[in-house]
């Protein structure tokens, strides 16, 4: 009987329905709340700042509520003073509001370095040392001298430098070398699918000099340089290609991969050929 008239009791009814509203508007405020903080937390691409100044950088940054943050700096001749050279994290990967994006700028001043004393040792020797002073091996040039490939000069911009000379960092530096008074055949270096920076170094290591550089259109600056690969090279690699010590080799640069798939066909079909 007690439980039958607490149903009939109104006061009851009142308290049970306060208790499905309040129940449906905490229900309401939680989803609502859940989805502004999902909006909060939407994740978007990050803007490409490659290539803009810092101050544009920073424009573009705001505009997204972002931050950035210099965190490196490094000289190259070919761009803008100030302008961003890298960012991490990379163009396009997604992000929240409020990330910081670190930069590489390129310097406003060119850093200098001392030249040091590289005649008298040999050709590796020397390349390390310039290396290790940031500085970087130019042309190859060979003349007659019993000390095969060891350094008879040192030579800046078409003249001789003395060491401890204050030279731009990253500068080339040209090495007049020794022949052994012979005209030595070298083996041709298989360049194809080494980066730019280490397709130099394998030709110079080889004892031969960089010819004409080609790119493609998927490269637009000098990171995309940077980046870029050989598929294709000239005089072409084979067992038995060989060319005289200070020869020129031509390569072609590239970011698209299908061209070096596409070229390895066009070799060993012609290889082929000759089977």
């Amino acid at each position: 009987m007690g439980f039958l008239k607490l149903l009939t009791n109104k006061e009851f009814w009142v308290i049970i329905l306060r208790g499905i509203i309040l129940y449906i508007l905490l229900f309401l405020v939680v989803i609502i709340g859940l989805k502004i903080y999902t909006h909060h937390g939407k994740s978007f691409p990050v803007p490409d700042f490659k290539g803009v100044s810092i101050d544009r950088a920073e424009e573009i940054a705001d505009s997204r509520d972002l931050f950035i943050e210099i965190v490196d700096s490094t000289f190259v001749p070919y761009l803008p003073k100030g302008s961003v050279i890298e960012q991490y994290p990379h163009p396009n990967v997604n992000v929240k509001k409020n990330r910081t994006i670190f930069l590489t700028i390129n310097a406003f001043n060119q850093a200098k370095v001392e030249m040091p004393n590289v005649v008298g040792v040999s050709y590796r020797q020397g390349k390390t040392t310039l290396e290790s002073r940031g500085l970087r091996v130019g042309r190859l040039i060979y003349k007659p001298d019993f000390a095969k490939n060891n350094i008879l000069n040192q030579m800046y911009k078409g003249k001789d430098i003395e060491p401890e000379t204050e030279i731009v960092k990253g500068s080339s530096i040209d090495l007049i070398l020794g022949n052994g008074y012979s005209r030595s055949n070298l083996p041709v270096p298989d360049l194809k699918k080494s980066i730019y920076n280490q397709a130099i170094s394998e030709i110079n290591d080889s004892y031969f000099n960089v010819g004409r550089t080609y790119f493609d259109t998927t490269i637009h600056n000098y990171t995309d340089t940077l980046n870029a690969f050989v598929w294709k090279q000239r005089p072409e690699y084979s067992s038995t290609a060989r060319l005289m010590m200070g020869a020129k080799i031509d390569m072609w640069l590239t970011l698209d991969k299908s061209k070096v798939a596409s070229n390895d066909t066009e070799s060993d079909s012609a290889d082929n050929q000759f089977e």
